[in-house]
């Protein structure tokens, strides 16, 4: 699972505000846990980075042996559908329990070389291309994004009105 930690004491700090002002924390943190989710997968439909960046386009090779022209990150959908939230009465993690080197590479990218022979082979169009590498760019989509703090704090000032006015 790929973890990544929130730095920033402002948002943190404004988070157990809200948090201190009830006693079910386990609710704050789940909606918590929702809103990311579901940015998360809004980033991967827009194919967009947490910072708001576009993801770089598939090289045509790639496009040519695809099962799908779903998106950048959805051939199977299997990456997407491990999109999962895990919250408690202390925190709430969003990331995929995928544990495959894929993950990885779709978040930070890579270079794939070949180990014991001189080329890679790629299906292409009927016959094979060879490579001595493959750089596959990073496509990251796990992370706090561009305006998630502000949705954050919307929905939970959103539960506590609630909360308050019981």
């Amino acid at each position: 699972m790929i973890t990544l930690s929130l730095d920033s004491k402002g948002f943190i700090a404004a988070i157990e505000d809200v948090a201190g002002r009830v006693e079910d924390t386990a609710t704050v943190h789940d909606i918590i846990g929702e809103v990311l989710l579901d940015e998360t997968k809004e980033r991967i439909r827009e194919e967009k980075a947490p910072d708001g960046s576009s993801w770089p386009a598939l090289h045509p090779v790639t496009l040519d042996n695809r099962r799908s022209k779903s998106g950048i990150l959805r051939d199977t959908g299997e990456l997407f559908r491990s999109i999962h939230k895990n919250s408690s009465a202390a925190k709430a993690e969003v990331g995929t329990n995928l544990n495959h080197p894929k993950v990885w590479v779709n978040q930070y990218g890579a270079t794939i070389r070949p180990r014991r022979v001189p080329f890679l082979l790629i299906p292409y169009m009927g016959g094979k291309l060879a490579a001595k590498q493959i750089t596959i760019p990073a496509r990251p989509y796990i992370g706090i994004g561009r305006g998630d703090e502000e949705l954050v704090k919307e929905t939970l000032e959103g539960y506590l009105e609630g909360y308050l006015e019981e």
